[in-house]
């Protein structure tokens, strides 16, 4: 049968702990395994389409890691973790997302990706009151929020190269340069502190600087390093500053209030959802269409 997303938090676990580090998508078909979903219920979908015990699964792996009872050695692969020995042990036969919900991982994953969403998704699967379209918005900002997340944690994983040719790439979807060879890659031993450069015209009269850091949550860019940017922006129009973590108050206070040449900076978070909206490192699974009664169609005037 089937069970419900967080019935198979202790499943994951056990699993994780007889069997050691496991890429994630042998653990959705183990679990669906050892759980006794039959071949039967592998095929059943939402109406939309998503399958629902693979699904299930699979967020009860995202909970588990954002809540760091899980870790990734590698990239798509997970391990159990101490937090995750200690809850299997504390809760044997199973719990439930509330207890996820007293670990500091999970806390930090609700002020990273929005407290208000993470809560109101949480009701609106019980006798909230929210209407129909308001369930359907949560659920897709949540989805999104987690998204943007991996897409972070997958960019910290990569080689500094590889994020500063992201970054370019995302910024030429966003309209920035004039084509492709507008956009240059000046990242390397050398590079004074640029990694990018952005002819905002065919002459290069406007050009805008660019800066990317791969660095690990909580490495926060200090003030410093701002000042630093800005010091090679040398004839530039602009200047921006991504990263995958975050910066200190001290920085954005700083570039705030710098205004000739301006700067942008752009955290992980934002660096996350600029990629899901701008279609950069993610693929399009389906489209959903939300319908409201056209009451225009309906007067007979």
């Amino acid at each position: 049968m089937i069970l419900k997303f967080d019935e198979y938090f202790v499943h994951v676990l056990d699993f994780l702990k007889k069997n050691g580090a496991t890429p994630g998508s042998v653990i959705r078909e183990r679990i669906q395994d050892l759980t006794g979903v039959t071949k039967e219920e592998r095929e059943f979908t939402t109406d939309k389409g998503t399958n629902i015990a693979s699904s299930r699964v699979y967020w009860a792996i995202q909970y588990l890691y954002q809540a760091d009872a899980l870790k990734r050695p590698t990239r798509g692969v997970y391990e159990i973790s101490e937090l995750g020995e200690e809850l299997l042990k504390k809760f044997p036969n199973g719990f439930p997302e509330s207890a996820l919900k007293e670990t500091d991982g999970y806390k930090n994953w609700i002020a990273r990706t929005g407290s208000a969403t993470k809560e109101s998704s949480a009701n609106s699967f019980g006798n909230s009151g929210l209407a129909p379209q308001e369930s359907i918005e949560t659920s897709l900002t949540e989805i999104e929020n987690n998204i943007a997340a991996q897409l972070v944690s997958q960019l910290q994983d990569m080689s500094p190269e590889f994020l500063e040719k992201s970054v370019l790439e995302l910024l030429g979807a966003m309209g920035y340069g004039v084509n492709e060879d507008s956009l240059q890659h000046t990242g390397g031993p050398g590079d004074e502190g640029i990694d990018g450069i952005i002819n905002q015209d065919k002459l290069g009269i406007q050009r805008i600087c660019v800066q990317a850091k791969r660095y690990k949550t909580g490495n926060n860019i200090s003030r410093e390093t701002i000042q630093s940017f800005i010091g090679a922006l040398q004839g530039a129009s602009g200047g921006v500053f991504i990263t995958t973590s975050s910066f200190t108050s001290g920085a954005l206070d700083f570039a705030g209030k710098h205004l000739s040449p301006k700067i942008v900076l752009i955290d992980g978070m934002r660096l996350g959802h600029l990629m899901v909206e701008y279609g950069i490192g993610v693929i399009s699974r389906r489209t959903y269409k939300l319908m409201e009664i056209d009451e225009n169609y309906f007067s007979e005037q």
